[in-house]
């Protein structure tokens, strides 16, 4: 562990960094916000859309981020921005720091754990940003590390995951875990031994466990929709993982490979790996989810390092552990002394590096703003669906769509859709829909085709987005 101290100092460096100086590059966080105080007004978590989407009024919603909802509110600025979000980066570094643990514990030499730490924070680094899915992080690795734990502190694991429920609807994942995790052990024990049963019966309390938050079973519900969901289509996060993702390419992609290669062999010595199928169950599943959407690369990642690092410690010489001596000075001096390198380069890095970055974000905040100060009723287009976040909560204000996303039915994406792409009944969709006010980025082709058509005028522009409002809405001058 100890050469890793150093991979996780770099990597606090840039996880502080980034989630403090730098802005959201998504809407997200407006309309969590928006959650947290709606919740801390009415002590209702909300189970529906209200009228502020005018295209899906009333929708059922399930609000699976409310507790992360209500921390952004208290963070949304000041020195409440950079606990909240320094709180992000603390997440995203214990995930990291505790698949590190997870793989000492199961036999991984410190080059070996400093090697796969190397691409594991690389795989972090391209989803990272003040977002719940990051909360979620350290919660999958501290389950799997209980998992692990050959006694009863195994069933602190179902704690973790009714706690992980009211922050993410990944915590679907919990049982599933620990199902296949007993599978894999009964496989590895050639029985149904004391340690299967104690993971199955951890797999079913935690399948009671993630319902334990405002939603219930609906939580469950909701997160197994998402699989066959069309929107996820419109959703770049979503996509499908591909040579392109950096974060596959140099982090989850080379611990994928020395899985395949390593993972499940016997060392050379004839050390037997007792958890063969185990791993092998998990890296199918981790391995199927990474490949199938972007979002999940940086959750195989956490799950890899501690099977790889045990793996190239077994099979690979270099990585081999170093023999049992007595600790000298140095020794001593450096299980303390690189750690406190660590913490000092982060601390250091961060602190040169925020507060010299701008932290206005890169959305549509200007046209929002000046939309505000125009009177009448605006019922709002925005040709990227995750700006109409900031217009949550707005007085006479009401969104087409926005970055809560996942309650929209399909048929408000398919016409969201075709007005972005100009198909050809654009116009008659803004008509159907009542829309009369667009926001949309400067030189686009809605952009010019509104320009073209007639019946738009420009109320607001800058270098980079344009507002268009009905020649004969409100507020026309």
């Amino acid at each position: 562990m100890k050469y890793a101290w150093l991979v996780i100092g770099v990597a606090a460096a840039r996880c502080f960094t980034v989630a403090i100086a730098f802005p959201p590059g998504d809407g997200d966080l407006w309309w969590q916000r928006w959650l947290g105080a709606q919740i801390l007004r009415t002590h209702v978590v909300p189970r529906s859309l209200g009228s502020e989407a005018f295209s899906a009024p009333y929708a059922p919603w399930v609000p699976q981020e409310w507790l992360f909802g209500i921390a952004a509110y208290f963070g949304r600025s000041g020195a409440g921005w950079d606990v909240f979000a320094g709180a992000c980066a603390v997440a995203a570094i214990a995930a990291l720091g505790l698949a590190c643990v997870h793989a000492v514990r199961r036999g991984a030499s410190a080059v070996a754990v400093a090697f796969c730490a190397v691409f594991a924070s690389i795989a972090l680094f391209e989803s990272f940003g003040v977002r719940a899915q990051v909360v979620a992080w350290p919660l999958l690795a501290l389950f799997l590390f209980l998992l692990d734990v050959d006694g009863p502190w195994c069933y602190a694991a179902v704690a973790v995951a009714a706690v992980w429920s009211n922050w993410h609807a990944s915590a679907m994942l919990a049982p599933v875990v620990a199902a296949g995790y007993a599978l894999g052990s009964a496989l590895d024990e050639g029985r149904v031994g004391p340690r299967t049963r104690r993971l199955a019966f951890v797999a079913v309390l935690a399948a009671f466990a993630i319902c334990l938050n405002p939603f219930g079973w609906d939580l469950p519900r909701y997160a197994l929709g998402l699989f066959n969901n069309p929107i996820k289509s419109y959703i770049s996060e979503w996509k499908v993982t591909d040579i392109d993702d950096l974060s596959f390419t140099f982090g989850s992609l080379p611990l994928m490979l020395i899985a395949i290669a390593l993972g499940t062999r016997e060392g050379a010595s004839g050390i037997r790996n007792e958890y063969r199928w185990r791993d092998l169950c998990l890296l199918g599943a981790f391995g199927f989810l990474a490949l199938s959407a972007a979002r999940n690369i940086n959750i195989f990642a956490i799950v890899a390092l501690p099977i790889v690092a045990p793996a190239l410690t077994r099979r690979i010489r270099f990585f081999a552990r170093e023999e049992p001596r007595p600790p000298t000075t140095l020794d001593r001096a450096a299980s303390w002394a690189l750690p406190a390198v660590a913490l000092g380069f982060a601390v250091v890095v961060s602190w040169q590096l925020v507060g010299k970055v701008p932290r206005q974000p890169n959305l549509a905040t200007a046209p929002l703003a000046a939309l505000a100060k125009i009177p009448g009723e605006h019922d709002i287009f925005c040709s990227d669906f995750a700006w109409c976040s900031l217009a949550l909560g707005v007085p006479n204000e009401r969104v087409f769509l926005d970055g809560r996303a996942d309650p929209f039915p399909r048929a408000v994406w398919e016409d969201f859709e075709d007005v972005t792409y100009l198909r050809p009944d654009w116009r008659a969709i803004l008509e159907r829909r009542g829309v009369n006010t667009i926001v949309v980025q400067r030189d686009k082709p809605l952009d010019q085709a509104l320009a073209i058509v007639g019946g738009w005028h420009v109320a607001y522009a800058d270098k980079d987005f344009r507002l268009w409002l009905r020649s004969d809405s409100a507020g026309h001058s």
